[in-house]
């Protein structure tokens, strides 16, 4: 599947870094090991898509979808969905081979983001990505072992926007901060995603989540919080569906200059309640 007219051009961070001074990125010369894996390992994603099977299967069995699950749980990875991807949400001179796609969650741990800005914080985003960016082409190779063909993509290359994906699976809510909210760890993970030619996933056919859209409207404590009045104080909703809610401009120079900022996460009720008692106060206030 290729991208269409309504598609954007990826906002590669890296490279957008390059604009500002970048005093806050400093320290990821002293994560370069980490740098290294994460590029090692996506790079991988593309290299291995010759080994996928020259006839591939179409059909998963209920058994072997189990054993798929499992596996993923058992390698570390904390969340699984199922999507279809739609053209517009494939990057601008981009294609995926496959338009079923399986949404990967990693969880970040709580303690070290709840120092952000600092070193420890962006250590840890930088270690959460290299991690499910290892483990989405461990689950790749185990798709394939099973007969089927599989496309990886590490957390940090995507080729399509993952935060559709992960809404469009049921697996979170995009918030006002520009980050999916989940009720396991509310914006606090990462996504990747593999593309496979498996059709019979269980894809998902309603987000439970959408209540978090009007509790942001309420909370905007994140718009309130960041530093560089980048948030939105409404969303612009594009013609495709797209929802944007930060303005990059205003984001990057802290970005790069504060260790990857992440005030917004550090602040979000959902990083710091239980979201099922968040919700629960919330629909009440509404009676």
């Amino acid at each position: 599947m290729s991208y269409n007219e309504d598609s954007i051009e990826r906002f590669f961070i890296p490279k957008e870094s390059t604009k500002y001074r970048s005093e806050g990125l400093r320290g990821l010369v002293r994560l370069s090991p980490i740098v290294i894996s994460n590029v090692i390992n996506l790079h991988k994603a593309i290299d291995t898509l010759k080994k996928n099977p020259s006839n591939p299967k179409k059909k998963i069995t209920k058994a072997e979808l189990k054993d798929v699950e499992n596996y993923a749980k058992q390698i570390g990875i904390d969340l699984i969905g199922y999507a279809k991807v739609e053209p517009q949400n494939v990057f601008k001179e981009k294609c995926v081979l496959h338009e079923n796609a399986i949404v990967l969650g990693m969880e970040m741990n709580k303690e070290k983001m709840d120092t952000t800005p600092s070193f420890k914080a962006i250590k840890e985003v930088m270690h959460t990505y290299n991690k499910l960016g290892i483990l989405t082409n461990k689950l790749t190779k185990y798709l394939r072992k099973l007969g089927f063909a599989a496309h990886a993509r590490h957390p940090l290359g995507g080729i399509s926007l993952y935060p559709p994906l992960a809404q469009a699976a049921g697996l979170a809510w995009l918030g006002y901060s520009g980050l999916m909210i989940s009720p396991e760890f509310g914006p606090r993970f990462r996504i990747s995603a593999i593309y496979t030619n498996i059709e019979n996933l269980p894809f998902a056919k309603e987000n439970k989540h959408s209540w978090i859209e009007d509790y942001c409207k309420k909370c905007r404590k994140c718009i309130r919080s960041c530093p560089g009045k980048a948030i939105l104080d409404e969303p612009i909703i594009h013609s495709s569906g797209r929802i944007t809610h930060i303005i990059q401009e205003k984001c990057m120079p802290h970005f790069t200059n504060e260790y990857g900022c992440s005030i917004c996460l550090k602040v979000c009720p959902f990083n710091n309640k239980d979201y099922y008692e968040i919700k629960k106060n919330f629909e009440s206030k509404k009676k």
